[in-house]
């Protein structure tokens, strides 16, 4: 495997604006506010960006798309390099254009309030038959929630997992939020197990607490090279390995077998990005991975490589994600706890620099120097991208 072009390209500013239920916002402010804010954290200006990755489209600019329309923002001047976003390769991909000279300094931002997520938000069609994509799940009556719980029961099915087991992580993630002062549901307080499996049952076996938040909120980052970043204001959080991969897995089909050994998209992106930093699993000491429901939490550790399929609720159970474990995850309280605002792919990634350089409080992992964020989509076969990072 060839090997990543290593400390080329660093993150050098991040920023999170107020993450909340029915923030009295656009999705447009938030954005502004994050770039802002990113660039801020970098200590550079609007006048030093010549990337941008805004994470998706918006209709007040889609007519030609959001890359033309944040060249306006940004000056009205060129920019030589442009991409609508996509999960953490948002990130990887700016790392390396800039490795190869393209650009200096890259913006990925993201900005939602006013919509929320998944069939319950969708529109009742007006028109006989409903003008949608073929392969849309809205012709079938599913969403997220459904797709997951079939996933869910199949894995409890096949592995003996119950749903305390999975009740584990919206615990432990609770326990993560309390300690983040920014947190949506850390000043709620705890949960127990017993909450989590008595809560309201959503789509069986995935009760209220198994699910994500649909939250409104906005994050930046800023990508740069390495003779800018090590002149901006915040140590360089260097991208040493990343990757991404796509399957089938798109809310509407999944592949047989279910859990396959070898794994799927989340094991190929995590395995090429292990390869490309040369280093092993053990050699992480933080990391921020995609917790949209409690049992993807699960499968996230199996599939990259922590332990073997159908060991992930051990796992788990057993502490290593906790803080003070042997990898702590999701210190910031993740999706399950902290926000989901839409596209909240690099709110891991925001927490994992956070905490390589050392500033989070009380929630803070000792010595943490390597850490890995991964986003995910269509469940850990549909579609992934991994993200190593380091200091010096």
């Amino acid at each position: 495997m060839t090997k990543f072009p290593g400390r080329q390209a660093a993150i050098v500013g991040v920023y999170t604006t107020e993450q909340g239920r029915g923030l009295e916002r656009t999705s447009f402010s938030l954005e502004l506010e994050a770039i802002k804010g990113a660039l801020a954290d970098a200590g550079l200006t609007v006048d030093d960006v010549d990337g941008v990755v805004p994470m998706a489209m918006r209709s007040m600019y889609e007519s030609h798309g959001p890359e033309q329309f944040w060249a306006t923002q940004f000056g009205g001047r060129p920019l030589t390099f442009a991409q609508h976003g996509t999960p953490t390769p948002s990130i990887v991909k700016p790392a390396l254009a800039i490795a190869a000279g393209m650009c200096e300094v890259v913006v990925v931002f993201w900005g939602k309030a006013g919509r929320q997520l998944g069939p319950g938000a969708t529109p009742v069609p007006t028109t006989t038959p409903p003008r949608v994509q073929e392969w849309h799940y809205d012709l079938f009556g599913g969403g997220f929630g459904q797709f997951y719980a079939l996933w869910a029961q199949r894995y409890m099915h096949e592995f003996g997992v119950t749903g305390e087991d999975l009740a584990e992580v919206a615990v432990i993630h609770r326990e993560h939020a309390m300690l983040n002062p920014a947190s949506v549901m850390g000043r709620r307080g705890g949960l127990t197990v017993d909450d989590v499996v008595s809560s309201r049952m959503i789509a069986s076996p995935l009760h209220l607490f198994d699910c994500a938040l649909d939250t409104d909120g906005g994050y930046a980052l800023v990508i740069a090279s390495a003779e800018v970043a090590r002149n901006c204001a915040k140590e360089p959080v260097w991208v040493i390995g990343g990757a991404e991969a796509t399957h089938t897995d798109f809310y509407a089909t999944i592949d047989d077998p279910w859990f396959p050994p070898e794994g799927q998209s989340v094991r190929r992106a995590g395995d090429i990005a292990f390869a490309q930093a040369g280093l092993t699993r053990g050699d992480i000491d933080v990391a921020g991975l995609y917790d949209c429901f409690t049992i993807t939490m699960v499968r996230d550790v199996e599939e990259l490589g922590f332990c073997a399929i159908g060991e992930g609720a051990d796992y788990i159970k057993q502490g290593n994600t906790r803080l003070g474990g042997a990898m702590p995850c999701n210190t910031d309280g993740g999706l399950l706890s902290n926000s989901h605002c839409g596209m909240p792919h690099g709110l891991h990634t925001i927490e994992v620099v956070r905490q390589l350089r050392g500033e989070c409080g009380q929630r803070q992992v000792p010595g943490a120097k390597i850490g890995l964020s991964l986003a995910q989509g269509a469940s850990v076969h549909g579609y992934a991208g991994t993200l190593i990072m380091a200091t010096d």
